[in-house]
């Protein structure tokens, strides 16, 4: 048991109740003490003479945290309630010790029965928050993993789409396709965010809709927005419980934002319960809810709207992919074409520096290992072409992994470097730093 007190005086009056009472003379010293002892910090008991709420605060943040007592000088008793709200476990009159000894012993004894018990909670939580961050972190790798396997084989397969075809093979690869768009859907949800994070998503009402019952779309079916798709799936199922009640959905764009509108029709006496269960997925998702006329009236009415942000498709890049691996090609072309870019492709580097030279490009993707000429020595040849050709963003395709790669690409007068294997999540990482916006969202 520690006592902090600059004066001798409470440490006579508080040694024959506690024999193993050790007095220091500030809370620094205390805190010394306390840091170089271990759990056993956590069994220790602090008597605080002259508080301060800073004092109580360092104590309490120490782990594990003693048990602090503070002895509250007489005209200062009406400060209980804070020095506990700061950590403290009691606060009593500096005076007990002298008219109830036994009162003390007694009060910090059950002082640090409740530090222990809390103590163990804290390592409890601890322990929990540590099994949380591997369970998530385990569950970014797989899903990365996931989408790394996904993206060249949804890739191919629209390439493959893109081909001559019978009809029977045509609906094999669009069931592949489908359920490849699914697993990775899966796979990107259970991917972890942190606290409080809003994961947005491109919508259309269509699917927002596409699996619910006795729900209707007035306007705006087919046109994208971007929201937190989960707020806005979680708020279509509550409304959307009650049997027997209609939903009808509505949207209306204004230039980057828009406006999604839900109207429920219900029973009118569960009106106040629906009330009750939406208001907060509408504080989440910045919606309000406007009044629908005279509760008479409009009783069976319920109308949400929800700001949502327009989404307007991004201008188009001009891509020139020089790839000597036809497979890869088809991977990194398919993946320009499903953000919605116009690619041509080359087989070498002379290849794509002749490209280069002939035509207009927003955007040159080298690989780095090609015969007849490497990706540096193209790069080289392009940036010493006269106007506009040779200025044009290079990224370099490279299995390279360490910094000494990324550097001779650089100096070969590259601009980025896009590590193998390639995936969509790679990519769209490479174009929103070159390109900022022009980069559709999803997907």
């Amino acid at each position: 048991m520690l006592l902090v007190s600059q004066a001798l005086a409470p440490a006579g009056s508080l040694a024959p109740l506690f024999p193993e009472l050790v007095r220091v003379d500030t809370v620094a010293a205390a805190l010394d003490r306390l840091r170089g002892g271990g759990a056993a910090a956590g069994e220790t008991v602090v008597l605080l003479d002259a508080p301060t709420m800073a004092a109580v605060e360092a104590l309490a943040r120490l782990e594990p945290a003693p048990a602090v007592v503070v002895l509250l000088p007489e005209g200062q008793e009406h400060d209980s309630a804070g020095f506990i709200a700061a950590g403290a476990q009691d606060a009593l009159p500096a005076g007990d010790g002298e008219n109830d000894g036994d009162g003390l012993r007694r009060a910090v004894s059950a002082a640090r029965r409740r530090q222990m018990r809390e103590n163990r909670l804290r390592m409890a939580l601890a322990e929990a928050q540590r099994g949380r961050d591997e369970a998530a972190s385990l569950l970014d790798a797989a899903g990365a993993a996931v989408a790394a396997a996904l993206d060249p084989m949804m890739a191919l397969t629209a390439a493959a789409l893109e081909s001559p075809l019978l009809p029977r093979q045509q609906d094999r690869l669009l069931a592949v396709q489908a359920a490849a768009t699914a697993l990775r859907t899966t796979a990107a949800a259970l991917r972890p965010v942190g606290p409080g994070a809003v994961v947005e998503e491109s919508l259309t009402l269509a699917a927002l809709a596409a699996d619910a019952k006795a729900m209707s779309i007035e306007g705006g079916a087919d046109e994208e927005f971007t929201g937190d798709a989960a707020g806005l799936r979680g708020l279509l199922t509550l409304l959307a419980a009650e049997g027997g009640a209609s939903l009808s959905l509505s949207l209306r764009p204004a230039g980057d934002a828009a406006e999604l509108t839900l109207r429920r029709r219900g029973a009118a006496r569960l009106r106040p319960l629906v009330l009750a269960a939406v208001q907060p997925l509408v504080r989440r998702l910045g919606g309000h809810l406007p009044p629908d006329g005279p509760d008479g009236a409009a009783g069976e009415w319920l109308t949400v709207r929800i700001p949502v942000r327009a989404m307007l498709r991004p201008a188009a890049l001009s891509v020139l992919l020089v790839e000597d691996n036809p497979i890869g090609r088809l991977v990194a072309a398919g993946f320009f074409k499903a953000l919605g870019h116009t690619v041509t492709t080359a087989e070498d580097g002379a290849q794509g520096l002749a490209a280069a030279t002939d035509g207009r490009f927003d955007l040159i993707v080298m690989d780095v290992q090609m015969p007849l000429m490497d990706g540096h020595e193209a790069a080289r040849a392009i940036r010493a072409l006269p106007g506009e050709a040779g200025r044009v963003p290079i990224v370099a395709l490279t299995a390279g992994t360490d910094a000494e790669d990324d550097a001779q690409c650089h100096a070969a007068g590259m601009d980025d470097c896009l590590h193998k294997p390639l995936t969509m999540d790679r990519l769209r990482t490479v174009l929103e730093r070159l390109f900022p916006g022009r980069v559709q969202p999803g997907g």
